[in-house]
């Protein structure tokens, strides 16, 4: 019983870790928009977002989502192609999403 009691314990909590990590945040999205794009860009968060609905941003994911990104801000191409992108990219797309057209969200950036 205490060797089941030590296994359900331990499954919960990797089930706790794995899931705060493969969140998004849209604030930290926002943030990393306003850090390395905007200025590059030349357009507000919402702008940018509003390009697309959520339900367009939702279906671009990975490669697509970058190169959406680069045909409206191509001066953002360095950003996107580099390391801290592919880091923070899920951020970024959450944020997109969640102030996409329609949604009825403005960005405060």
């Amino acid at each position: 019983m205490r060797k089941i009691t030590t296994l359900a314990l331990a499954a919960l909590l990797g089930l706790a870790l794995v899931s705060t990590t493969a969140s998004a945040d849209q604030a930290k999205g926002k943030r990393v928009y306003q850090k390395f794009m905007k200025d590059d860009c030349g357009k507000t968060g919402g702008a940018v977002s509003g390009k697309h609905t959520q339900k367009e941003w939702k279906k671009l994911t990975g490669d697509a989502f970058k190169a959406e990104l680069e045909k409206i801000c191509p001066k953002t191409k360095d950003f996107l192609n580099g390391a801290k992108f592919k880091k923070l990219e899920n951020h970024l797309h959450d944020f997109m999403y969640e102030f996409g057209k329609g949604s009825g969200n403005i960005p405060a950036c």
